[in-house]
């Protein structure tokens, strides 16, 4: 996996207001991902993987990287080179391009279409459901114009009851039908289908040797019409959402940090835990480290400080702590902690904090994420 794999998502990160990449890969190399997600400040890396090949994917918690299965999407593909579309069933119904002056129409039956649908963002809590929705309106508007893209908008009489966002691709010479929907007082009857069976045909008529469509797994009926309509199901991927969290938020602390050989000394002699590494420079160098390095509890503690007496304060216990290193934290050297309120601050209730401590050439060499609850 090499950093190219990783793409920002300038739309997902302007809707949601969060820094989202994306990311496809054949299989998982949890440490290069990892690097990866860490170096971008990703707040959310969207990831996709075969089917089956999402081995490694836990092992991302070893970088304090919690990971969510979002969704398995399926594809399916029509070969449109040996396939014939069949004949609209519903005579009254008229297919056109949108055009902007539809746009109003639209949004509202999209709205009606994907209110309850369910795709990968709604699997992350992080997303707010109305920004879902506005995505999907967004997604197919933007098929009115621009290139090898077109909206197709089914009419019966006066309304439009169904539309059709379709995707030509130049390199591999097929369609895609991106996104269907039909009103849900005007479902039934093969409404459906005849929408597949249109943009099927105007895929052929351009020139498309296939067209493919996809889904989410458990969304059984349109795969069943899609199998009726010469399409085979053809590959799965895996949909992970990593919510990193590492730009989002407030930012409560950011300042100097250091832990003195001192400080290191009077831990190790009150917990019992004088392993040399922490108490010897000369052992510590002898296992490649530049000096004795300070215990990882004291990075959590220093934490616990923050959270218990500046902010939020007093009353604010910590429920949960992951804490991942990167780098050693050497005794005596400087170094930087940041610490962010994702969610943002709250008189009372639970709140996640993300710390990071960074050297003097802002590489990460700690990250701490922590569920925390504020008692009035």
């Amino acid at each position: 996996m090499s950093a190219h794999d990783l793409q920002h998502s300038p739309l997902d990160s302007a809707r949601f207001g969060l820094r989202i990449y994306r990311c496809a890969a054949d299989r998982i190399d949890a440490k290069g991902l990892a690097m990866q997600i860490i170096a971008a400040r990703s707040d959310i890396c969207i990831l996709r993987v075969p089917a089956g090949a999402a081995g490694g994917v836990d092992a991302l918690s070893r970088w304090a990287l919690p990971a969510l299965h979002a969704d398995t999407l399926v594809y399916y593909r029509c070969d449109l080179e040996r396939y014939q579309p069949q004949a609209i069933r519903n005579r009254d119904v008229a297919f056109s391009l949108a055009t902007p002056a539809d746009l109003p129409e639209l949004r509202g039956l999209i709205a009606h279409t994907f209110r309850d649908y369910v795709s990968h963002y709604h699997a992350n809590p992080l997303l707010p459901r109305e920004n879902i929705l506005a995505g999907y309106q967004e997604w197919a508007e933007n098929h009115v114009s621009g290139v090898d893209r077109a909206l197709w908008a089914a009419r019966r009489g006066d309304r439009i009851v169904a539309f059709a966002a379709c995707h030509d691709h130049a390199d591999s010479g097929e369609a895609e039908g991106v996104l269907y929907g039909v009103a849900p007082d005007a479902a039934g009857g093969g409404l459906y289908g005849d929408l597949i069976r249109h943009t099927q045909a105007a895929a052929k008529a351009r020139g498309a040797r296939g067209m493919k469509v996809s889904t989410q797994v458990h969304n059984y009926a349109v795969q069943k019409v899609w199998s009726r309509e010469g399409f085979h199901l053809y590959q799965a991927l895996d949909t992970f959402h990593v919510n990193a969290l590492l730009d989002a938020g407030e930012t409560i602390v950011d300042r100097d940090l250091v832990f003195t050989a001192e400080q290191i000394r009077h831990f190790a002699d009150a917990s019992g835990d004088d392993n040399p590494l922490h108490v010897d420079d000369a052992a510590a160098r002898a296992a490649g480290f530049p000096g004795r390095i300070a215990h990882g509890v004291l990075a959590a503690a220093e934490l616990s400080r923050i959270l218990g007496t500046q902010t939020p304060g007093p009353g604010t216990i910590i429920s949960h702590l992951d804490i991942a290193f990167l780098r050693p934290l050497v005794a005596d050297v400087g170094y930087r902690i940041a610490v962010k309120i994702p969610g943002g601050l709250r008189a009372s209730g639970p709140m996640l904090a993300v710390a990071q401590i960074l050297d003097a050439e802002r590489r990460t060499c700690a990250i701490m994420r922590s569920s925390i609850l504020l008692r009035g």
